[in-house]
């Protein structure tokens, strides 16, 4: 990401006026800037991960409006904030969903028991027909209350899916069928406090693996 003076801190502009030969403040300044973006979220790419695969640069998202399972409104300000995990799924999913989720519950229970903050997990639906607010609040608490379950319309859920790199496709049928498939990846993605996402787990999931990575990265805040 480029660097604009605008974003300088003000401690530079102070330098910039000391007296000191001008190579001498460039030199400064450049090395300060530097030693900013390596503290930063270009830090963590050091981490030795086991299974967590980091993109060579974090991916923002806009443009959508999803609906929380407790009835609240979600778009791209509303994944910032903290580290968060997702999953993309469907409620009515036989196997993948609930064997995935049992491992992000397991996942958040060992890193409380390591004393470590839990990224956010949050399971985002690809099958709006099924999956109001009301349907998934019974579902997601099944699992665990703390942690976040989302939908919206077909477009709404097409942008977001499509921004962070998921493929799934829905079955065809009428409006009120309760019968049909849903095709979907099961990677865990993570996103950075800044809503960015910056990596993932493939498939299949290790929660001790997972566990451990995620227990590195929230050490490492």
């Amino acid at each position: 990401m480029p660097v604009f003076i605008n974003q300088v801190n003000p401690q530079f502009m102070i330098i910039l006026k000391s007296p000191y030969p001008k190579f001498l403040l460039a030199t400064f300044f450049m090395l300060s800037l530097a030693a900013c973006q390596e503290s930063g979220n270009g830090s963590i790419h050091k981490l030795p991960f086991q299974t967590l695969k980091l993109f060579p640069q974090g991916k923002s998202f806009s443009g959508f409006k999803l609906t929380s399972h407790n009835n609240e409104s979600w778009d791209a300000e509303n994944f910032k904030g903290s580290y968060s995990v997702l999953f993309f799924g469907y409620a009515n999913c036989p196997d993948i969903c609930p064997t995935t989720l049992l491992d992000m519950q397991k996942i958040d229970r060992e890193l409380t028991a390591r004393n470590l903050n839990s990224p956010r997990f949050i399971f985002v639906s690809v099958d709006p027909d099924r999956d109001t607010p009301e349907a998934l609040n019974d579902y997601i608490n099944f699992f665990n209350p703390e942690f976040y379950a989302l939908t919206g319309d077909a477009p709404n859920i097409l942008s977001i899916a499509s921004q962070i790199g998921v493929a799934y496709k829905v079955g065809e049928h009428e409006k009120g069928d309760l019968v049909y498939d849903v095709d979907h990846a099961s990677a865990l993605f993570l996103l950075n406090p800044d809503g960015e996402r910056i990596g993932i787990f493939t498939a299949p999931h290790d929660v001790d693996t997972i566990a451990s990575d995620l227990a590195l990265l929230m050490e490492s805040i």
